[in-house]
């Protein structure tokens, strides 16, 4: 005797529709409907999605986050002996873990005469995505034609941005001879960055001086208790060179 079973679909392949995506087809099939409506229904669910995919970034993000382990240091500082975290590191590091939650990290690059900016971008694949941007002009370190200056430029702001973005220290923040206690020492922020950069121009001096003088490697690891100093010091070193020529 043969017997014929009906079976119910399993309740986990019942796909449940989106009301609004229900709405726009049964709008979309009215051939009276003024082509306005239809518009403002196509943007309602534009706006839906573009929240949808926020939502899951956010997600993705804290979930990656909370992954990522600690950024190897693979640089030293020249001058104190310190170790730092390096670009390459940065990307070796986190590229796995952001790929595992759909995410990316990139930037993008913008040229204005000796004015470098770079965009670090974090991408997710449902489009949603955030965004850092830095400036600075190109760096005349010593022994450095036009070309080699650029690209050390657009590596630290890519570093700078890379790390800004993801919440990540680069664990290159240097001693303050000891003026902190032990603690480890604030460094200047990208404005205060640029604001030196911009003085050391106008002063007509190469970044080694400054980085020589305060013992450090690169400008953006200038302890943030000294750039009161150090810009005073640009200042005068401007206004004396002014009275003199």
């Amino acid at each position: 005797m043969n017997a014929i079973q009906k079976m119910d679909a399993p309740q986990d392949q019942v796909q449940t529709i989106d009301p609004l995506v229900s709405m726009i087809e049964r709008v979309a099939m009215d051939p009276q409907l003024p082509i306005e409506r239809l518009n403002a229904v196509m943007d309602m669910r534009e706006r839906q999605m573009n929240k949808e995919a926020e939502q899951v970034f956010n997600q993705a993000f804290a979930g990656a986050m909370a992954e990522m382990p600690d950024v190897p240091k693979g640089g030293k500082n020249k001058h104190s002996g310190q170790t730092y975290s390096t670009l390459d590191d940065l990307i070796r590091t986190t590229r796995p873990v952001l790929a595992r939650h759909g995410l990316s990290l990139n930037w993008q690059t913008t040229v204005t005469g000796n004015e470098y900016s770079v965009t670090s971008i974090v991408r997710h694949a449902m489009g949603h995505n955030i965004q850092t941007t830095l400036a600075g002009a190109r760096d005349n370190g010593k022994q450095m034609n036009a070309l080699q200056g650029g690209g050390s430029t657009l590596t630290y702001l890519k570093r700078y941005t890379g790390f800004s973005i993801l919440g990540l220290s680069s664990g290159d923040e240097v001693e303050d001879d000891g003026n902190s206690g032990g603690q480890t020492a604030e460094t200047i922020d990208a404005d205060q960055f640029i604001e030196l950069r911009d003085l050391i121009e106008q002063a007509k001096i190469k970044e080694d001086v400054v980085c020589t003088a305060e013992r450090i490697n690169a400008l953006h690891e200038l302890p943030l208790s000294k750039f009161a100093h150090v810009k005073n010091q640009l200042v005068v070193t401007i206004k004396n060179k002014a009275n003199a020529a």
